[in-house]
């Protein structure tokens, strides 16, 4: 008896399988989306200093102002150009930016205000919120690349390649056990430690300005960013590197059938996969860091900021197939990130 359906139909019947559905991208409440735009807070922090500057004298609060609106927009740039793949392209962008920062300083503080001075008018005002932002922002990226020039340069003066932490078992495929060094901090407290630091020292150039007001207007913002910049700013950052390296601890996490293991410190915590309604895994850059939260659970480990020994990386690797498969079974949906480098998962409302 023969066959009443052809060999090769049965082949193409298998071919056009059904493909499983994409899952739908969770966008987060506009409050928290907004907390998130820095340069947005800038220019806020911008409009209402120009009230200030337009009634002249010297009130901190404005000034406090530009500051605080200069840090957010050399802030946004230089987490921009980290962000960047590959890391070269990111790294010239940053140099560009740098260069064109300190040209748009200088052309700030000696050519626009001999344009203004013989038709004074509000938009001497706004000239002056842009010439006292620029100064910390200016600075801020500048800080940024001397550190990045000075990762760079330490790692091609090391002889050894560098490694970082692997999956045990990955030459199995499985890679589910992890051992790394980290700091325990969320990426909110890491934000604020930032810019307090930056509040401190602004608080600080202030004191000082005030202190030597005679040079001040003498020198103008080119003071600004030596002493934000270099004087103060550059061991400020310096000493809040050491403080979070001191907090650094071993860790180790173990990605089982049905749950999450994490040693640290002499603690072990374990948190099934039903409960985490969100896990974010970076792998590069100092905001490498392990974040899981969920049903009595708010866990955050940076280890791109950890202290580890030398020869080595604070850099992650990529979360396994298998990881991803586990976090996926249990109804944890891929969420990709807009530069592909972080692995975010996150559980559907409902």
């Amino acid at each position: 008896m023969s066959d009443p359906v052809p060999r090769q139909m049965r082949h193409q019947v298998h071919a056009v399988a059904a493909q499983p559905p994409t899952p739908p991208t969770v966008r987060a409440p506009l409050w928290r989306r907004a907390l998130r735009m820095p340069l947005l807070w800038a220019l806020l922090c911008g409009v209402l200093a120009v009230p200030g500057y337009a009634a002249g004298g010297d009130a901190f609060l404005p000034f406090l102002l530009t500051l605080a609106g200069g840090w957010l927009c050399g802030m946004s740039f230089v987490n921009a150009t980290a962000r960047m793949s590959p890391p070269r392209r990111g790294a010239i962008v940053h140099g560009l930016g740098a260069i064109a920062a300190g040209l748009l300083l200088a052309f700030l503080a000696a050519v626009v205000p001999d344009l203004l001075a013989p038709k004074p008018n509000p938009a001497r005002a706004v000239v002056a919120v842009v010439q006292m932002a620029a100064a910390p922002a200016a600075g801020w990226i500048w800080l940024a690349l001397i550190g990045r020039l000075t990762s760079a340069l330490r790692l091609r003066a090391t002889p050894a390649v560098l490694e970082g932490s692997e999956w045990e078992g990955a030459e199995r495929g499985s890679g589910s056990v992890l051992r790394f060094a980290a700091v325990p901090l969320t990426m909110r407290a890491l934000t604020l430690w930032i810019l307090l630091v930056v509040v401190v020292v602004a608080g600080i150039g202030v004191a000082l300005m005030i202190a030597f007001d005679a040079f001040v207007m003498a020198a103008g913002p080119r003071l600004v960013i030596v002493a934000l910049g270099i004087v103060l700013g550059l061991p400020a950052y310096l000493l809040l590197s050491a403080l979070l390296r001191r907090r650094t601890v071993a860790c180790t996490v173990r990605f089982d059938v049905d749950r999450l293991q994490l040693e640290r410190a002499g603690s072990t915590l374990s948190v099934r996969y039903a409960d985490v309604d969100r896990l974010v895994w970076r792998s590069d850059s100092e905001y490498a860091r392990l974040e899981v939260r969920g049903e009595g659970v708010e866990l955050s480990l940076i280890a791109g900021i950890a202290r580890v020994p030398k020869g080595r990386t604070p850099a992650l690797p990529p979360l396994s197939r298998r990881v991803r498969g586990l976090l996926e079974g249990a109804g944890l949906s891929p969420s990709p990130s807009r530069n592909g480098r972080v692995q975010r998962f996150v559980r559907d409302a409902g």
